[in-house]
């Protein structure tokens, strides 16, 4: 894959967790009480580039924000931000959460939600970025990126457990495989 060509890069993969009962209510509610806006989170430099980080301490399953952007049904439509909603259509994230860096090790979710919108007919998926485990201020919110073995690229996350490649657990022994070849 070549770096420069955004056509060519990959949508990160949502995996939609089970809801537990009482979830989308929670999520409106959410939603009109302004939690999770982005003021609880800024922009910051990372050795990597730009990263988001927290203001504020996040619990475990908490909701950290809502991840908005443009909504995309071009099928040919990529970049290195855009995600995959698994509906069609692809969501190009608005500043803060296009910031949003790849680790082995993530310390967020992304997980979306059809929401029924207040006074309209029909449902509109939402996404979320969820704290996977207590997250305390000034530190950067980190996702894994989930990509497909065809669209590897170097892993610089840094963690204990990192693979090495930005890739889908899964797909990680593809990813080995086809450098032993090389």
């Amino acid at each position: 894959m070549d770096e420069n060509d955004a056509s060519a890069a990959p949508k990160p993969a949502f995996r939609r967790a089970a809801a537990g009962p009482g979830t989308a209510a929670r999520l409106r509610d959410d939603a009109r009480r302004g939690v999770g806006r982005k003021t609880s989170v800024r922009v910051g430099r990372t050795r990597v580039g730009d990263g988001v980080f927290a203001r504020k301490w996040y619990r475990g399953d908490e909701i950290v924000g809502e991840i908005e952007g443009s909504r995309i049904t071009d099928e040919q439509y990529s970049s290195e931000y855009c995600m995959d909603l698994e509906d069609g259509s692809c969501l190009e994230p608005e500043a803060p959460f296009r910031f949003l860096n790849h680790s082995c090790d993530p310390n967020c979710r992304f997980n979306w939600h059809d929401l029924r919108q207040e006074g309209k007919a029909g449902l509109r998926r939402r996404v979320f970025l969820f704290a996977l485990r207590t997250i305390r201020p000034d530190e950067e919110l980190t996702i894994d990126y989930g990509w497909p073995a065809s669209y590897a690229i170097p892993c610089r996350c840094g963690s204990a457990s990192c693979r090495g490649w930005v890739v889908a657990e899964e797909e990680l022994s593809a990813v080995v495989a086809a450098q032993s070849v090389e």
